[in-house]
């Protein structure tokens, strides 16, 4: 009787360790250094050199590099102001809860690419992500992968700095075949190797 008590006892606490984990974030990844050097990188020095280092990408960075997609520039100096722009926008979703220095997963980048590029999206990516927001980071990689835009993968695993860039460069030029900028823009790619701003090369 006191050794089936006693197992009840750590099973109790084991599962309480762990829904106390889950809330705290006692999971999640963490790079701070790696955060600030992110945001203190020029622009092209960021896409070219930066981020293609980087086996897993923070929040502050995708943030950035989203709002390069996004405007062909960066134009805000903070992470708190680049997260208020996009989830402004619904670029980004608040209900998400992510922290600055934690590493991004590939549904949430996936998530704001569709948001980015328009992505019309089928019938679930609508109905369970945008509207509920149920499953929407799992279904905008389905829609990324069906344009060719993001390799198929599990939605919860960490996104390379190399991939997040490949993403962004096919997302550029899924920008400008589908008419979404008002002058053709430099592809990205182009921007990586010669290090000028797409903004700049625009025009």
């Amino acid at each position: 009787m006191t050794t089936t008590r006693y197992r009840l006892i750590r099973l109790f606490c084991g599962v309480a360790i762990i829904a106390t984990c889950g809330s705290l974030g006692c999971t999640q990844t963490l790079r701070v250094e790696q955060a600030d050097a992110g945001e203190k990188a020029g622009a092209d020095a960021f896409l070219h050199d930066h981020l293609q280092k980087q086996s897993m990408v923070t929040v502050a960075e995708a943030y950035r590099a989203m709002l390069m997609l996004a405007d062909g520039e960066d134009k805000y100096t903070d992470y708190d102001a680049r997260r208020s722009a996009l989830e402004s926008r619904g670029i980004a979703r608040p209900e998400w809860g992510l922290r600055r220095e934690a590493c991004i997963d590939r549904g949430s980048v996936a998530y704001m690419v569709c948001q980015i590029i328009k992505l019309q999206g089928g019938v679930n990516f609508n109905l369970f992500g945008r509207l509920t927001g149920a499953g929407d980071r799992r279904y905008a990689v389905r829609e990324l992968a069906y344009v060719e835009i993001m390799e198929p993968s599990a939605p919860y695993r960490y996104i390379t700095g190399s991939e997040l860039v490949d993403v962004v460069a096919k997302a550029d030029r899924y920008m400008a075949a589908h008419g979404m900028y008002p002058q053709q823009p430099a592809d990205i790619k182009e921007m990586l190797d010669s290090g000028a701003p797409a903004s700049q090369s625009a025009k």
